[in-house]
């Protein structure tokens, strides 16, 4: 796989219309990443793929390792260098976060992959309970689930950028989700406030849809 670009499992277009099918294995998706996020065939949970593995967020936004034969209907990852964290003071909400954000990697055209590691002062989650066919649209899912608030909570933002080019195919802008360092909680980040993090990221030419 090119260490360049940023792979994915589907489209977000077809994923938003009831796509929640699983298409490929996560083996196979692992093939094409080690850092990334999605979710799982009916929806059943939120992904956070660190470190090539795989953890699903439950419904109550508690954490467990998935089997390398469940399939994934959406998924966003790639390859992520370890390199040389960058210190940066935010001391702010997650509109806060994103412009420091924006401010580091400069070009707002380019596709990022980073993790962003800290002591979150108050982080919210939710993901999602497994749906069963017929499917109802994904807006109405995802407000009907719970959201989780929790204070000075160590872990990681798994975030991905994608420019204004990737409309219809990505969700544009930031987009993260959380998993603590001790592996119990995790799940898509509604909103939160924090100090002082730590962030490694690499540019990606291309986003490439890998094939079923």
């Amino acid at each position: 796989m090119r260490k360049e670009e940023l792979y994915q499992v589907s489209t977000l277009a077809a994923f938003q219309n009831k796509g929640y099918d699983g298409q490929i294995t996560i083996r196979r998706m692992l093939q094409f990443g080690d850092t990334g996020f999605g979710t799982f065939h009916g929806l059943n949970g939120e992904m956070i793929v660190v470190d090539g593995v795989v953890y699903r967020a439950l419904g109550d936004c508690t954490l467990e390792t998935v089997k390398d034969i469940e399939t994934t209907p959406f998924a966003t990852l790639g390859f992520l260098e370890k390199t040389a964290a960058v210190v940066l003071d935010v001391y702010g909400n997650l509109t806060a976060l994103t412009e420091r954000l924006d401010e580091v990697i400069g070009d707002r055209q380019k596709l990022i992959l980073g993790l962003i590691s800290g002591v979150f002062e108050k982080i919210a989650l939710h993901s999602v309970w497994p749906q069963v066919k017929p499917y109802e649209d994904l807006k109405k899912i995802v407000d009907d689930q719970d959201i989780y608030s929790y204070e000075n909570i160590e872990g990681i933002l798994v975030a991905v950028y994608c420019p204004e080019s990737a409309e219809g195919f990505n969700v544009v802008g930031w987009h993260f989700h959380f998993i603590s360092s001790d592996r119990r909680i995790g799940g898509h980040v509604n909103g939160l406030f924090v100090h002082k993090i730590k962030v490694s990221f690499e540019e990606k030419e291309v986003l490439t849809i890998i094939e079923a």
